[in-house]
């Protein structure tokens, strides 16, 4: 309960943020997977029903903690150019035969549509590597932001 009420208190703190629009349909709990873009380390969540990705700066941590931690500690924080939050993203949707198509947001989380190959199932894909994924997934920085 607490980790709603917080969820909601964030989200009207940042309500600003175009990827806020949709937070609170995201799993409240633990993230997909556990993301190092260069040394920067980042968190995605899977939407449950719509072709989209929450992704969050940080270390793993549920939800509610992670955005309390960006509106918080993180806010003053310089956030990564586009390149490096499609390259999060990308680092789990490119194994599973999808792509980053659109990345929207501001500071420290961004939502980012992704399109995929006929066929793919991305619930069953999600769930079958969620736990590898959650170990850590490591990619290089994109050479330019």
């Amino acid at each position: 309960m607490r980790i709603r009420a917080l969820l909601v208190v964030a989200a009207l703190v940042v309500s600003g943020c175009a990827s806020t629009q949709n937070l609170l349909t995201y799993p409240a709990g633990w993230s997909d997977a556990d993301v190092m873009v260069g040394r920067e380390r980042y968190q995605i969540w899977f939407h449950e029903r719509q072709p989209t990705v929450l992704v969050q700066r940080g270390e793993p941590r549920p939800l509610g903690q992670m955005i309390a931690q960006n509106v918080t500690i993180r806010a003053a924080d310089q956030s990564p150019g586009i390149l490096t939050w499609g390259a999060a993203a990308n680092a789990v949707l490119h194994q599973i035969g999808c792509g980053a198509t659109e990345v929207t947001g501001s500071d420290q989380m961004r939502e980012i549509s992704y399109t995929c190959q006929p066929g793919v199932n991305v619930r069953n894909e999600v769930a079958a590597r969620r736990e590898e994924w959650r170990r850590g997934v490591i990619v290089e920085a994109p050479a330019t932001n």
